[in-house]
């Protein structure tokens, strides 16, 4: 049995239009011409953020980092621990039974056997060896797309990595994914069970990740909105209700026709969508690597609301609305 993941990003800004787009097929993989210094199971055991590594348990984490800013679900069914008071150390630590076995981090300071931010693609495939496009978990094989290079999966000692590259800078590394073996192998499907734990923690990662970015490039945090929260919400779930992935829905109405609607009053505005994304991370990393989705994310705006809704033909919908007070 094999599956195939497909994902469609979209985005919108007053003056640049829809853009929808599907994932082109996986890439060969990476040919180096670096020398192969692949790590070995001890070397990625050891691998670290911010001195926290797979396998800790809960106690020495906190120790380490302290308590997190709040508690997240997530589709591996294990806790992302949110470490955001400082957008610049942005740290996602998973959790289960007390224990640690799972990583992300977006901070310019993460490096893994010699490599981190920054890092070529060929100098990540001498390290972490050959890009990965399927996982064998029982008796089914789980197909994984590149991306059009935006990432690469790896399987590194114990560990399985997935890398994220910014292909608007040179498609350099720009954040790291590990997940432990164990709790990968183990994961049946691409997606978690839906429930309101999971939709609200997506959101809530949309926004952080979308503030990491602003403050790495000098801009300032958003702030949350709820009442334009609720309009990308309505928004993702009438995507998924009524089968469509636009910025326009059926009836004709825009997101400015739908904002006016919700009495979100602004002097400009915009909009990003996703469906199909397996997680608030991977939505995030695709619309970074989309000049219409990064223009909005790094947009002059003041305020952001996140909808994320699951069902219809791509499981997961998500809405980003943007926005700065008229008043």
């Amino acid at each position: 049995m094999r599956k195939q993941l497909i994902v469609l990003v979209a985005g919108l800004a007053l003056v640049t239009g829809s853009v929808i787009q599907a994932i082109p097929a996986s890439a060969a993989p990476i040919k180096s011409n670096a020398a192969v210094r692949m790590l070995s199971n001890e070397q990625a055991a050891a691998i670290k953020f911010q001195g926290v590594s797979i396998g800790l348990n809960e106690d020495q984490l906190i120790k380490l980092v302290g308590e997190p800013s709040r508690k997240d679900s997530s589709e591996y069914g294990f806790e992302w621990y949110i470490y955001n008071k400082d957008y610049e150390r942005y740290l996602q630590v998973g959790v289960r039974n007390h224990k640690v076995v799972a990583l992300y981090t977006n901070a310019k300071e993460w490096k893994a056997g010699g490599v981190g931010f920054g890092s070529t693609k060929n100098e990540i495939t001498a390290v972490f060896g050959p890009a990965l496009n399927q996982i064998k978990k029982g008796n089914t094989i789980y197909q994984y797309k590149d991306n059009g290079g935006k990432y690469s999966l790896h399987k590194v000692g114990s560990l399985y990595a997935t890398v994220f590259y910014d292909t608007k800078l040179q498609s350099k590394a720009s954040s790291i994914q590990l997940i432990q073996q164990e709790t990968e192998l183990a994961f049946q499907g691409y997606y978690g069970t839906p429930s309101e734990s999971l939709r609200s923690s997506f959101e809530q990662e949309v926004f952080d990740l979308t503030n990491t970015m602003r403050v790495r490039h000098g801009k300032k945090p958003l702030q949350w909105n709820d009442q334009i929260a609720t309009t990308a919400r309505k928004h993702s779930a009438d995507m998924g209700k009524r089968n469509f992935f636009n910025h326009s829905n059926p009836d004709g109405e825009t997101p400015f026709d739908r904002m006016k609607e919700d009495g979100v009053a602004y002097k400009q505005a915009g909009e990003n969508i996703a469906a199909g994304q397996t997680s608030a991370i991977f939505a995030h990393e695709n619309w970074m690597n989309s000049e219409g989705h990064r223009n909005n994310i790094l947009g002059d705006f003041a305020r952001l609301g996140v909808g994320v809704s699951f069902g219809g033909s791509y499981k997961v919908y998500y809405t980003q609305n943007f926005y700065t007070p008229s008043l």
